[in-house]
């Protein structure tokens, strides 16, 4: 097991991008002494820890056009993007078996970002429990307006990437000075703010929450600085960072199966490119 820290961006169907990555350290056996994942990221992780090779793949790229999913049928009826019953237990979790003891026996930590909608801070759970697990997965991956809050350990919570995108710092505060960072956006990625429109609804959907609100509405402008932070610390080798080498044009609820291929593959390609210069990192 590798002494370092594996940081997951999420990014919702882009992350196919960080299940082909993730699939080539599975078939390499590449492990991590800790995982940090936030959102559709951590989604991701869970099937990178249980060791299941090409299962977030599947059911993304499968099920894409699987209105009992994800989609607009989704929102319009249960008020949420994603169906998350339909992915964390029947059918895909009979169609694609899940290794609860795999699970709840690794030695690797699991640290998943939420945010806490009344401080509107990030907080991180570690579960090993499946259904524990799938109650903060639902947690971190509950996009704003797309997805109701879910209750954690006593805390409302919502999308962790509102407040922590990229858990780089966490990473740094668990001890790691080797840390492996998987993003969803190529490097000249810039977050927009928020429309107008967006910030009114915000403060509809939201009023109990006032810090949520002023977090989602500088989660735009604390994203780019991150980035800059994060350029910064892989200039100076602090952090080792695989990136799409070009933008891809994937929604939040991308219905197009070859687009989520191409981007799955890509990310196989980009890591096996760039292993040698991981473990030269790695090991230095």
């Amino acid at each position: 097991m590798i002494k370092a820290a594996l940081v997951l961006e999420g990014g919702s169907l882009r992350t196919l991008y960080t299940s082909g990555v993730l699939d080539v350290f599975i078939e390499n056996e590449i492990e991590f002494e800790c995982v940090i994942g936030v959102s559709a990221g951590a989604l991701n992780a869970a099937n990178y820890i249980a060791k299941h090779a090409g299962r977030s793949a599947k059911i993304n790229i499968l099920h894409s056009n699987d209105s009992n999913y994800f989609g607009l049928k989704q929102l319009l009826f249960k008020k949420r993007a994603f169906n998350f019953d339909y992915l964390f237990y029947k059918p895909i979790k009979d169609l694609y078996p899940f290794n609860e003891e795999i699970l709840s026996t690794t030695k690797q930590k699991f640290l998943i970002c939420a945010t806490d909608c009344n401080t509107g801070e990030a907080v991180y759970f570690e579960k090993n429990n499946y259904s524990e697990l799938v109650n903060v997965l639902q947690a971190s991956s509950s996009m704003p307006l797309l997805s109701n809050p879910v209750t954690i350990d006593g805390k409302t919570c919502l999308d962790g990437a509102i407040t922590d995108p990229i858990g780089v710092k966490k990473a740094i505060a668990e001890g790691y000075n080797k840390i492996v960072v998987v993003l969803t956006r190529d490097l000249d990625y810039s977050k927009t703010m928020a429309k107008k429109s967006i910030k009114i609804l915000f403060n509809i959907f939201y009023k109990k929450y006032p810090k949520l609100i002023n977090s989602l509405n500088n989660a735009s402008i604390n994203y780019n600085f991150l980035i800059e932070e994060l350029n910064k610390l892989e200039q100076d080798k602090k952090i080792f960072v695989i990136r799409p080498n070009h933008e891809f044009k994937i929604s939040k609820i991308e219905k197009d199966a070859r687009k989520l291929i191409n981007l799955y593959f890509q990310g196989r390609d980009d890591v096996r490119g760039l292993l040698k210069e991981m473990f030269e990192y790695l090991n230095e």
